[in-house]
């Protein structure tokens, strides 16, 4: 009996098909890396330098000292065409008339995004204001993650066991899952950690919103209040920011700023655990919820709140995240106990937490009110909507009554973040009333659009397939797209535009809600994006239908998004030889922090000594340690100088912020040489020091 040959199938289109994907993925590329505007958002100049060597490009330097990438396209092709195809073969995909139309189809979403970019590219000149090819160039990192992360995803994989059946949350691939998790927390761990101490030992830890906190813990215990000498009273009249508090007992065992940071960084790298938790739970797969978890530790906007872009280390928010994310995993749970407890910790983080937490407990009601013929679903209900009456008269409570209180009854002090728009609460209301348009101007705006694509395409667009979730964190977003640092001081119409609000500290509750929304993004089924046309547009554009394949896009997105925008390991910028933020600049040791450490041994721990503020980090347990910079102060009657009881002052010339140089530019030696002398430099001018003189040697003669 003779077997039927199996149908054969056309060659020619798919061929042409993966032809045409990597030449015009190979095109995106090739204007990324020649346009100096757009491959400067990548990486340094010496790193973008080496990658067109290895592609066969190179980078040339004109007449005028200006740098030209000339990539070569042919490189570029092989870059794309050859891992895509060699990776099939390793993974036992036989290169058949069938697979190879699968393999076209799968990199059919790659093909679209790399010819609506060129378009846009191409037509952006035309464009009049100028403001699309603003938004491309300011993006193109984005852009190129995405479009390798695309390509990536679409190479096949051998066929995973089903995992979607097991249920039982003790099963042994779920415990292998979470191993695999765990062992990812601690490698992430050890490097944050050891990144931290390198820059604090080498005197690159700022003292104002990174040391301070451990100078709180220090006092409090030390009886001089909750507060450090940078602050106009207590603390509290900056923020209600008392979670570090919880700290206070590990702290007396072992007083050291270090400890803090430790613990940052086990904060934020365990949040990969109930990520895990929550994916497992909304894709039924423990695939994809490693995913998911391993995403979290590559997504850069997390990185900076280990390491900011002025290198500020710690912060309280970092211990907030994990009550954060724990309170919402429980109450999925139905744990409301202990759901209540973790968000109550995550209230104590900062005022604005409650934004967040209000967030939530509005998004658990609108998911479970509907449901009134089960006690449960009711139950969570009602608790949700407490959640956010809570939330809400908490955030009122702080901002209108305590912090006010706490500052002789001025408004909170970030009332003024918002340039124009206003200087108090008062005023916010009142311009958002009577001039919407305004506030919408800004909400309505590019840098928003590019917020809401630097916060989700790390997490691979994950987030925006669940709408409702997301929109827990609108009131926080709202608010952040309305902060305009960059303002000048005269508060005029003229605005100089800072990065991007995930290099600094303020995003920071937003995270558990995008992670939170990523993870019930992965769902296989959604009632809003697979019925009717949008399942027809989806299978079309070949996007990702199954769980593992969309957590598999979020780690790919998060991993090529980090090798651009990341202060870690695994971005360009750390293995940089000429960057400001490469190793060899910030972690390896020097002299400058070797010095400081023979000034300070000849200063006694019961002085009080006024400082810079990196020496300032080292000077947190003396009797008193004061801020020596423009700022004037509290402790100082808000006058310029130091007080009146300091002992000496520590004047670092070496930061990158110092405008002392030379002892004739301290201020004290020119305005009150009578009651200091400078004592003898044994640093080569890196630090000066000042000594208060004693009362009866203040007719001007050294000691």
């Amino acid at each position: 009996m003779s077997r039927k040959s199996p149908a054969r199938r056309p060659v020619l289109l798919p061929g042409l098909q993966l032809a045409a994907t990597t030449a015009l993925a190979a095109t995106m590329l090739w204007v990324v890396f020649s346009e100096t505007a757009c491959w400067q958002q990548l990486w340094p100049t010496d790193i973008h330098s080496q990658i067109l060597n290895w592609t066969g490009g190179s980078l040339r330097t004109d007449a005028a000292g200006r740098q030209h990438g000339q990539p070569a396209f042919v490189g570029l092709w092989l870059l794309l065409a050859l891992p895509l195809l060699t990776t099939a073969l390793l993974h036992r995909f036989r290169l058949t008339r069938s697979s190879l139309a699968d393999l076209a189809h799968r990199c059919r979403t790659c093909l679209v995004f790399a010819t609506v970019w060129l378009l846009l590219w191409l037509l952006a000149p035309l464009e009049p204001s100028g403001s699309l090819t603003s938004f491309l160039t300011a993006s193109v990192s984005l852009a190129t993650a995405l479009l390798l992360a695309l390509l990536l995803n679409a190479i096949p994989t051998p066929a995973a066991t089903s995992d979607s059946a097991v249920s039982d949350p003790a099963s042994q691939q779920t415990r292998r899952g979470l191993l695999l998790v765990l062992l990812a927390v601690c490698c992430w761990q050890t490097v944050s950690f050891q990144l931290n101490y390198r820059l604090y030992d080498n005197l690159f830890v700022p003292h104002g919103d990174s040391a301070m906190y451990e100078e709180h813990l220090w006092n409090t215990w030390h009886g001089k209040g909750f507060r450090s000498y940078l602050d106009q009273g207590l603390f509290l009249g900056e923020h209600i920011q008392v979670v570090h508090l919880l700290l206070l007992p590990l702290h007396m065992l072992w007083p050291n700023y270090l400890l803090l940071e430790w613990i940052a960084s086990a904060c934020l790298a365990s949040c990969a655990i109930p990520i895990f938790l929550l994916a497992r739970r909304w894709s039924g797969s423990t695939t994809a919820a490693v995913w998911l978890a391993i995403a979290w530790l590559l997504y850069f906007p997390m990185h900076y709140l280990d390491i900011a872009i002025d290198l500020k280390t710690l912060r309280p928010s970092c211990y907030g995240l994990p009550a954060l994310f724990w309170g919402i995993e429980t109450a999925e749970r139905r744990r409301l106990k202990t759901a209540g407890l973790c968000f109550f910790i995550a209230l104590l983080t900062q005022e604005d937490f409650a934004l967040i937490t209000g967030g939530i407990g509005v998004a658990l009601w609108c998911l479970h009110y509907r449901s009134t013929d089960q006690p449960q679903h009711r139950q969570l209900a009602r608790w949700g909507a407490g959640l956010a009456v809570a939330s809400v008269a908490w955030v009122l409570l702080a901002v209108l009554v305590v912090i006010p209180a706490f500052r002789d009854g001025e408004v909170v002090h970030y009332s003024r973040y918002f340039g124009d728009l206003g200087n108090s609460p008062g005023d916010l209301v009142k311009t958002a009333l009577t001039e919407p348009t305004k506030v919408a101007a800004i909400l309505c705006s590019q840098r928003t659009l590019l917020y809401v694509l630097v916060l989700t395409l790390p997490a691979g667009l994950l987030p925006l397939r669940k709408p409702l979730l997301l929109g827990a964190g609108l009131a926080t977003f709202t608010m952040l797209s309305l902060i305009q640092l960059g303002n000048d001081p005269a508060g005029s119409q003229q605005t100089v535009e800072l990065p991007p609000i995930p290099y600094h500290h303020f995003h920071a509750p937003l995270l558990p809600v995008i992670f939170w929304a990523a993870a019930a993004g992965l769902q296989s089924r959604s009632r809003s994006t697979h019925t009717g046309r949008l399942q027809r547009i989806s299978q079309t554009l070949a996007l990702p239908q199954q769980p593992v394949e969309r957590a598999r896009l979020a780690c790919l997105c998060a991993t090529l998004t980090a090798v651009s925008g990341s202060l870690l390991p695994c971005g360009a910028a750390f293995w940089s030889q000429q960057g400001a933020w490469g190793w060899n600049q910030l972690y390896q040791p020097n002299t400058r922090a070797a010095l400081l450490q023979q000034v300070l041994e000849k200063i006694p721990a019961t002085a009080k000594v006024a400082s810079t503020d990196y020496v300032h980090t080292r000077l947190t347990h003396y009797e008193r340690s004061y801020d020596y910079s423009d700022y004037v102060r509290a402790v100082n009657n808000y006058r310029p100088g130091v007080p009146a009881d300091t002992d000496y002052i520590i004047i670092d010339t070496g930061h990158r912020y110092s405008t002392i140089r030379r002892p004739q530019d301290i201020r004290e030696l020119q305005t009150e040489p009578e009651l200091w002398e400078l004592l003898p430099d044994e640093t080569n001018g890196l630090f000066l020091v000042l000594k208060r003189r004693s009362s009866g040697n203040n007719t001007g003669s050294e000691q």
